[in-house]
């Protein structure tokens, strides 16, 4: 069915997904007891397989990450044309598995606040998608965004916007500075999410100085705690500028 299809394309997108967040994404309409039962047909059927997440859900039993297999590769490719050869399949490695699970939490709470009608028309674009967009061909890892998230506040127009998760290991030099110069050349605002609100401390001060050289304010860059946005949303968690001040993400927000 079309809707299976659709859970295996955010599979590829997204690389793993977590049971309940894949429920929730493909299937928001139903049960997720009846969610699960779908899930579990297209692994016996056999275009993906699971694995533990590391995370508990409800009645104490371990949440599974979904990832697509051989077969779920070439469904997508025989169903949307892309190539099989290019699809990642088998489990993600154990370091980037919970950095895959907090994009897809993120992009749940943005669908959360168009539920809410704080925003409308969501776009959610891996980073593969986005910058193969922009040029042409896939962009060395260091310079790509996790997501390009795309959303009109209530009567203004359309608003594109960088997304990265950070995994507490950039180096400044390294990793950091390229890649935030390259979202510069964008124009787009960018979101960090960290870990922690003293890791905001730490990348705000590599950033502040890339902002004043391509003559930016502030707000260009904004950084959010993960926990915080899944506990309160997007728009009830404390967002940070580079410059340390508060911005809550009302429309009357400006980089």
């Amino acid at each position: 069915m079309q809707r299976d299809i659709w859970a295996l394309v955010q599979l590829y997108l997204h690389r793993t997904i977590g049971s309940s967040q894949l429920a929730r994404l493909c299937f928001p309409d139903i049960s997720y007891e009846t969610a699960r039962k779908r899930l579990r047909r297209l692994q016996q059927a056999g275009f993906t397989a699971s694995a533990s997440s590391g995370r508990m859900e409800g009645r104490g039993r371990p949440e599974l990450i979904y990832f697509l297999t051989g077969s779920g590769a070439k469904a997508l490719e025989q169903n949307r044309g892309i190539s099989w050869e290019t699809i990642p399949t088998g489990p993600p490695h154990t370091y980037h598995k919970e950095h895959f699970l907090r994009l897809v939490d993120v992009r749940l709470a943005l669908q959360e606040a168009q539920n809410t009608q704080l925003l409308s028309d969501l776009e959610f674009i891996t980073g593969r998608e986005f910058w193969k967009e922009l040029s042409g061909e896939m962009i060395v890892s260091e310079e790509q965004a996790d997501a390009t998230i795309s959303f009109r506040y209530p009567e203004m127009e359309s608003l594109s916007i960088l997304l990265e998760i950070d995994t507490g290991n950039f180096r400044q030099t390294r990793h950091w500075e390229p890649k935030i110069r390259a979202f510069l050349k964008t124009g787009c605002p960018i979101w960090v999410v960290t870990g922690s609100a003293p890791r905001i401390s730490t990348l705000r001060k590599w950033t502040q100085p890339l902002l004043e050289e391509a003559n930016v304010g502030p707000g260009k860059c904004i950084f959010g705690v993960y926990q915080d946005i899944v506990d309160n949303g997007i728009f009830g968690a404390t967002w940070y500028r580079t410059d340390g001040s508060i911005t809550n993400l009302r429309p009357n927000f400006k980089a």
